[in-house]
Parts: structure tokens; sequence; C-alpha cells
């Protein structure tokens, strides 16, 4: 059903709120970046982006990386950013706090970026996540991670598995990309406490049923899934006391071998030829 046609007489008091709104949102909506060294990562909590740029020595290794959560056993997941407008806090170049807040329950979320030297092609991010029960009667808050790194600027070709500890809750991710050499890529190490589940999907399996409506459980397969354009996902089921909170402590670290954006290779291979040409005519 279309919406009814207004004069523009009678709408010009509405054009001019909506796009006086629209611009406001506009500047509130916005990419925080955090530096250090040799990396790079960008952040937009305003939406289901999340963590989408960590560029280590130049390179993004990273599509997406946010939060969905579900209270109770029934109902859909929602990525964080709706349960509230963000309180954004940046601490400094490469530290930063957000969070989210209902009158029931609150999300923060703390990064820390820490880059190595230049050309030492590592870098790390650490993630510390409060989830508080704000009101008077237990919390059931399933609170879920999705990622999806595409290892040396490109989708396609990563294989990814996960890991459990000895209580069987999954406590770490890896990827690796083919092209890679043995012993690079990217982990991730949750300290505590482990996920409840986990899951390895190709392309948009897992995304898709996080936003699809209907409640959610990751299926916990562990991989190792690939090569191809792999994603993983952890849950967390959390039972949470009034006036308490759970604290989910992570830390991931990339060290991959960049390769050059194709300008690079196509100057080089132009200035191999003139190399070449020039030697001939001497």
């Amino acid at each position: 059903m279309k919406c009814p046609r207004f004069s523009l007489a009678k709408a010009g008091g509405l054009t001019v709120l909506a796009l006086a709104l629209g611009v406001a949102g506009q500047a509130v909506a916005q990419v925080y970046t955090l530096t250090d060294l040799n990396s790079i990562a960008r952040i937009d909590p305003y939406s289901q982006r999340g963590m989408f740029d960590w560029s280590v020595e130049g390179q993004n290794q990273l599509y997406q990386q946010w939060f969905w959560y579900r209270i109770g056993d029934n109902g859909p997941e929602a990525s964080i950013n709706n349960i509230s407008t963000p309180v954004v806090t940046p601490i400094d170049s490469r530290s930063i706090s957000l969070a989210y807040s209902s009158q029931s329950y609150s999300v923060e979320i703390n990064y820390l970026l820490t880059g190595g030297a230049a050309g030492s092609r590592v870098s790390d991010i650490l993630e510390t996540i409060r989830i508080s029960n704000l009101g008077t009667t237990a919390l059931s808050m399933h609170f879920f991670q999705y990622s999806d790194f595409n290892l040396q600027g490109s989708a396609g070709n990563d294989v990814v598995g996960l890991g459990r500890n000895l209580r069987q809750l999954f406590n770490e991710a890896w990827q690796h990309d083919a092209g890679l050499p043995a012993g690079q890529g990217l982990t991730e190490t949750v300290t505590t406490p482990g996920a409840s589940h986990g899951e390895v999907g190709l392309g948009t399996f897992t995304i898709d049923r996080l936003n699809d409506g209907l409640p959610t459980v990751l299926n916990d397969g562990m991989g190792a899934l690939g090569p191809g354009d792999v994603t993983w996902a952890l849950q967390w089921d959390l039972s949470i006391a009034p006036g308490a909170s759970v604290v989910i402590s992570k830390d991931k670290n990339v060290f991959v071998s960049v390769i050059p954006e194709p300008s690079s290779f196509a100057l080089l291979s132009l200035g191999l030829i003139a190399l070449a040409l020039r030697k001939r005519r001497a």
C-alpha cells in the first residue's frame, strides 16, 4: 500500500523536520578508528557492521565481527545496537568503550588494539564484554558473537576450526588462508567464560539465522571447514542474578603475510619490463 501524497505547502514543515532529523542522524552515526603502530581497527557501533576493518600493514583482514543477543528461549535475536543508542567513550588512540543499556540490562564492550612494529605482520585486539542485570529478577541472556574474517584481504580461500576446553565449552577459534605459510593466520582465545555453543558456516549461513526472526541455537559444528568464505560464531547461555554481571574476556591475534595490492604488482611488472628492454638495448 502506497503512502498518501501530500502537497508541498502542507508538508513543508514535515519536510524541514525530516531533513533536520536526517542530518542529525548522520551526525550521530559515525565510525570510530583505533590506531597503534602497524594496525588500524574501525568500528561502527550503530549498526550490524560492528568492527568491519582490522588492517595490519595496510591490508584489511576483517569483513565483520559483531554481537547479537536474545532474552529468554523464545523470540528472535537482535544485534546489540538495537538495545539503545550507544554511549561511546574513546579512552585513547588505541582503546574505546561502547555501552548499550535498557531498563533491565546493559552490555558494555571495551576494545584494546595492540599493533606490532612495522614489518612484523602481527596485531592483537583484547575485548572485555560486561553484561549486567539491572532488573529485579534473574536475566536469561543468550549472547552471540559472529565473525567473518577475510585473511589477506579476500574471501573464499579460508579454513576455520573451533576448539573446546576440558569442560567442553568453546574457548578458541583459528583461521588459516591457503596462501599463508604454516603458522600464520588468526586465532581467538576466550579467557573466561567458555561459550556454550559454537558454529562454523559457509557464506551467510549463520548470520541469516541470527537475523531470521526465529530463536537460534548454534549447531556446535567445529570444523575444520573450508577452503571457502568461512565464518564462525560463539554463543553464551547466561543466567544473571539481579544486580550481578558476567564478564567475557577474549583476545584475538593475527599474524599474516601481506599480499601487495594489484596496482603494486602492475608497477612491479612495468618496472621489470622496462629493465628488460633497457638491458636489450644496451
